[in-house]
């Protein structure tokens, strides 16, 4: 079953295999050289500068915040710096960039998310590493029946150490791999090894399919599996094969890695996928590095040409009777102000080899790369170019915006999986809370810039309904927050007195101003100190241009007494 599912995956990932392969290699500047189109070892960097363009207007990472649903803020707080502490140490940011980088060549892009040495961990990995059913929902990896994830290369001698794994197995494993001296594939898996490695042989690593190595190595593969057995319901199992030879684990995904009050991990794996061009028919969807693959193979072919035809023109090549005695011109020296005597009428005895010039090329080439432009949004103003044509500022800036949104179109697709991320979280520790160390956090004073430090575990913000995730991309809330404050500004100067308005206007600058939960409150806390004081605080209305200014009245003012 396990050795299907993995032929299965493998037969409907294989068609994309060569396009990535072609992808990555033009993004690192490797051109396949053959005696036809692409004869000169030269390239131009379409793909780089297209990828770096577009990830330059990319969003950022986007925002998340863990709200507790018992309104206990002490623990949301704990939970949120937990949240914080986890993607520190797991460079959230790093991986942020990386994982954007794999959708735009790949067209789609994984992570794995564990319990790992007391903590949690996220990796990005692979997209050739992961298979998953033909069937499979591209928006929910979760509906596919298995999930297999191979290339996981470890030592032999880490397999002993590891009390889950079947020790008899183990034993079998080893001694089959010294009786064959070595790591020994079966076809189908040493060619998905072949495959994965071209890449870093086109990078010029003399020895991928034979590296030299201190031990033994062996591949496994995690095999994700829906089925049910005995009279129990259907739910996911893990099994850890290796060498395509030996299980060496078969458990329950839920035993694994926890139980959650909703059983989560029965049919959630724990992988979270995006990509950024979805359609209904194929998982493997396209990425925007097959828009320039094929035209920069062509730019590349016509540039070696052109190259090639500069070189040959420059050789000043010519053509000679050869039937003349005594005539041979391989022997003329070049020298300056030369004289050479030929026997007859030079253009009688010599002809040269006429080569067209081929600068013409250079016109159809900017037109490709105009054409590479428009459908991937990296203008030349992106880029930094200042175009030949004069426009006007009005137009640079409505052209500029239409690219930038193009670029970002794709963070919707990012921030569903940042969410998807952040349910991840949660269920992880509340699986998990037991094989999670305490952390040491570090926070200023609330009237001071002291800080102070506090160790913090799950039992600090566990509570019994639990938590839901909120998620904004950067540009997204930021725009939201400023039409917000538009229309809030529209309605004081209609409502000047109105105190709870006051208090919202006030909430929303502050988190305009990006605050942290914790210095709003303590914000906002002493604004409404000072009203009750008698003071203004900061709800008073700012003159407006074009109206009286009305002078604020305190609304309930207290009688002060000495």
């Amino acid at each position: 079953m396990l050795l299907l599912n993995k032929e299965s995956g493998y037969n409907y990932q294989q068609r994309r295999r060569d396009n990535w392969a072609e992808i990555y290699t033009l993004y690192r500047d490797k051109v396949t050289l053959n005696r036809l189109t692409q004869r000169q070892s030269v390239h131009l960097p379409m793909m780089k500068l297209a990828l770096q363009t577009n990830m330059a207007q990319m969003d950022d990472m986007p925002v998340l915040y863990f709200e507790n649903l018992d309104n206990d803020k002490q623990a949301e707080v704990f939970k949120n710096e937990y949240w914080k502490w986890t993607g520190e140490q797991n460079h959230f940011e790093l991986q942020d960039i990386v994982d954007k980088k794999q959708e735009w060549m790949f067209g789609r892009t994984f992570d794995q998310w564990q319990v790992l040495d007391g903590r949690i961990k996220m990796t990005t990995e692979d997209p050739e590493d992961m298979l998953v059913e033909r069937y499979c929902d591209p928006y929910d990896l979760h509906s596919s029946r298995f999930l297999v994830h191979s290339h996981i290369f470890v030592p032999i001698s880490s397999l002993e150490k590891n009390k889950d794994y079947d020790q008899k197995e183990v034993a079998e494993l080893k001694e089959w791999h010294a009786t064959n001296q070595g790591l020994i594939k079966v076809a189908t898996n040493k060619k998905m090894m072949v495959e994965k490695t071209r890449k870093m042989s086109d990078m010029g690593v003399p020895d991928v399919d034979n590296p030299i190595l201190g031990e033994i190595i062996v591949e496994l593969s995690l095999h994700f599996v829906k089925r049910a057995e005995k009279d129990e319901e259907e739910q996911i199992y893990l099994y850890v094969e290796a060498d395509d030879k030996k299980i060496l684990m078969k458990k329950r995904l839920e035993e694994v890695i926890g139980v959650t009050e909703d059983h989560f991990f029965r049919n959630h794996y724990p992988y979270c996928t995006w990509a950024g061009d979805l359609e209904r028919q194929d998982f493997w969807s396209d990425s925007k590095g097959d828009i320039v693959r094929t035209p920069n193979k062509v730019l590349d072919s016509w540039f070696s040409q052109l190259v090639e035809n500069r070189t040959m023109r420059n050789f000043g090549m010519h053509y000679y009777d050869s039937t003349i005695e005594g005539f041979s011109p391989s022997t003329f020296n070049p020298v300056p102000w030369g004289w050479y005597g030929v026997p007859g009428k030079p253009q009688d005895v010599m002809q040269k080899v006429e080569i067209p010039d081929l600068s013409e090329a250079l016109d159809e080439m900017n037109f490709v790369m105009q054409m590479i432009e428009k459908a991937t949004g990296a203008t030349a103003t992106q880029q930094g170019v200042q175009t030949a044509k004069k426009v006007t500022l009005g137009e640079v800036e409505l052209a500029l915006g239409q690219a930038q949104e193009r670029s970002k179109s794709v963070s919707k697709f990012y921030t569903q999986a940042w969410y998807d991320r952040g349910r991840m979280f949660i269920k992880l520790i509340e699986a998990a809370s037991d094989r999670l160390d305490a952390v040491k956090i570090y926070k200023k004073g609330k009237n001071s810039q002291d800080v102070y430090s506090r160790e913090i575990s799950p039992k600090d913000w566990m509570t019994k309904s639990g938590y839901r995730c909120r998620v904004w991309s950067q540009d997204e809330k930021n725009n939201a927050d400023t039409d917000a404050l538009q229309k809030l500004n529209a309605v004081k100067v209609n409502m000047p007195l109105n105190q709870k308005l006051n208090d919202v206007y006030q909430r929303k600058i502050l988190e305009f101003a990006s605050l942290s939960p914790e210095d709003i409150n303590d914000i906002m806390t002493e604004e409404k100190q000072k009203v009750e004081a008698g003071g203004m605080g900061g709800g008073q209305m700012p003159a407006v241009p074009g109206q009286p200014v009305m002078p604020v009245q305190p609304v309930n003012q207290p009688v002060m007494t000495k």
